[in-house]
């Protein structure tokens, strides 16, 4: 079941980026950051049961990439660990926009813009390609 899972919530999150971007080029900006928060969150927790075997729960995007930061680096892939606490460093801003991104989109009277909308896809894509690098090296 471990590869069949993590492929699910990957083609899960894959997907969700997709809608994303479809919903984008609809001009329906808040569908475009929920599903981009959707996508993240999801590909997150993917990777981290590739690594760990474990069902994370929780949505918040920077507990989940801190915590597989700490897998890693208790495994002996300290490298590997600091990419991905550069990354959340880096990114932190705009990774707490995306975590917010569900409920403010589906509940708040606050409306996102194209350029927000699409803030939010860019970064999703640029955690995607993060985690997979580091897919890449630790399984080939």
């Amino acid at each position: 079941m471990s590869g069949e899972y993590y492929e699910l919530l990957k083609k899960r999150a894959l997907n969700a980026l997709k809608l994303a971007k479809t919903a984008f080029s609809y001009r329906d900006y808040d569908s475009t950051a929920r599903e981009a928060e959707y996508a993240a969150q999801l590909y997150v927790k993917a990777v981290i049961y590739r690594v760990t075997g474990e069902e994370v729960r929780g949505h918040n995007i920077r507990s989940l990439l801190g915590y597989l930061a700490s897998v890693l680096f208790e495994n002996d892939f300290e490298e590997l660990a600091h990419e991905i606490t550069d990354f959340t460093r880096r990114k932190r801003r705009i990774l707490a926009e995306l975590e917010e991104a569900h409920t403010r989109a589906a509940y708040s009277p606050f409306e996102y813009n194209k350029k927000e909308a699409e803030a939010l896809i860019n970064a999703t894509k640029e955690l995607i390609e993060a985690l997979r690098k580091i897919e890449r090296k630790l399984f080939g």
